[in-house]
């Protein structure tokens, strides 16, 4: 079956360039658009391929490529574009690259990445899509997407230099949680972070040394530990930060902070009153186990929501958004921080 990268490659031209003819947009030459016509219809290129269709270009579906449909954010995100395209009558079609299920926290090589990028946008741009929001499995950056800059093309999650993205502001959150937890009484404040080469863990462990730079309290690069955002790591940091004689823990995010909170009912150590201990992602977990845990809840409905209206005003007016849009987060204070009385 032809797809609109054959009929590109056969014509000579980009991807987005077939997709502004099929989709009847302005701005290609008169011979351009036609010599991509005659290789859709010597191609036999089905999907959507009329005239009413390709003179019109009232094409009211936009594209939705997810990099995994499993992790947390991915849903709630959809959600917000959802709702952002319901209020405007625009329908969506879903793509999942599955890069999760498939490699997980690590990403694929560049070449394997960009693959399953243009195979998935092939289906999607086939359909006639209108533009194309991509979602990050976590907040990194995704070069590859440059190469679609001629599209309306958002990302949400995630960045690309070329390309509005619309993520949420970890710094800032990072530093009023730290802030909490010296007002809380808090002077030496262990952290586990992600990876090294996580952009989360970078900006959480900015916002912290800020929080602590501000508040004149000495940061100690000795009780920072890393870990890789699962459970057991936390348990096991969560060890050596106690007997490093710490009175709070910054876990960077939830599924560690649960680590943490095994090792102190282990140890017999009452989390919110001998050690304050915070996550970050406000994951369901948090308000089921005891002592509840503070936290920090993500804007994921309202990225999706900022994300759809991006690409929409791209679609109707041709003009971007701001390229880097930073939406806050809330600090969710529970059980672990607040210090009980007597």
């Amino acid at each position: 079956m032809a797809t609109i990268r054959s009929i590109a490659k056969q014509a000579n031209v980009s991807i987005a360039t077939v997709s502004k003819v099929l989709n009847g947009k302005t701005g290609v030459k008169e011979e351009t658009r036609q010599l991509i016509l005659n290789v859709a219809q010597e191609l036999n290129y089905r999907p959507n391929l009329n005239a009413r269709s390709l003179k019109a270009g009232i094409a009211r579906t936009i594209g939705i490529l997810a990099e995994d449909l499993t992790v947390f954010n991915t849903p709630e995100i959809i959600d917000g574009i959802a709702v952002g395209c319901d209020r405007v009558g625009y329908h969506y079609i879903l793509a999942n690259l599955r890069l999760f299920k498939r490699f997980g926290h690590r990403m694929p090589d560049p070449a394997t990445h960009a693959a399953l990028i243009r195979e998935a946008l092939d289906t999607l741009l086939s359909k006639q899509v209108a533009g194309v929001i991509y979602i990050g499995s976590h907040s990194h950056q995704v070069p590859l997407l440059a190469e679609y800059n001629e599209l309306p093309f958002v990302c949400a999650y995630c960045t690309c230099d070329t390309l509005p993205s619309v993520v949420y502001d970890d710094e800032t959150a990072s530093y009023d949680l730290t802030e909490r937890l010296l007002q809380n009484g808090a002077d030496r404040i262990g952290m586990i972070t992600g990876p090294v080469d996580s952009l989360h863990s970078m900006s959480r462990g900015r916002g912290l040394m800020r929080a602590l730079y501000d508040h004149r309290v000495p940061y100690n690069p000795a009780l920072t530990l890393t870990g890789d955002w699962e459970r057991d790591s936390g348990y096991r940091l969560a060890a050596q930060l106690l007997d490093a004689g710490v009175n709070a823990i910054y876990a960077q995010n939830d599924n560690m902070a649960m680590g943490v909170l095994d090792c102190c009912s282990a140890r017999g150590v009452a989390v919110g009153r001998e050690l304050q201990l915070v996550g970050f992602d406000n994951r369901d977990i948090c308000q089921v186990c005891r002592p509840r845990l503070s936290t920090v809840a993500l804007p994921l409905f309202e990225i999706g929501q900022t994300a759809a209206g991006h690409i929409l005003k791209l679609i109707s007016e041709g003009e971007p958004p701001a390229l880097l849009t930073k939406l806050p987060c809330t600090f969710i204070e529970r059980e672990s921080t607040i210090r009980k009385e007597g």
